[in-house]
């Protein structure tokens, strides 16, 4: 049994998607330095708890920032699911 109908075009085969771009120096030097930042503030006395929610509130700015920028539909839908979710908490 067939999901597409009579006389229809048959599905393009192949992928459906474009692939991925590779990753860009400027990501991979983002990803890179939430490590070493939060390193850095806690060997300089900041304690551990407050490194990690500042450096949470960066990464959610920032994939906020991507996601707008372009157009990421997916992880805005992430982003609503996650504050659904902890919503219900």
């Amino acid at each position: 049994m067939s999901t597409t109908p009579k006389g229809a075009p048959a599905p393009a085969l192949g992928r459906s998607r474009p692939s991925r771009a590779p990753v860009t120096a400027a990501q991979a030097f983002g990803i890179s330095v939430f490590p070493l930042l939060g390193a850095g503030l806690a060997g300089n006395g900041m304690p551990v708890r407050d490194v990690l929610v500042l450096l949470a509130g960066c990464g959610v700015i920032g994939a906020a920032v991507y996601a707008v920028g372009g157009s990421g539909r997916l992880l805005l839908q992430a982003f609503a699911a996650a504050l659904h979710a902890a919503a219900r908490r």
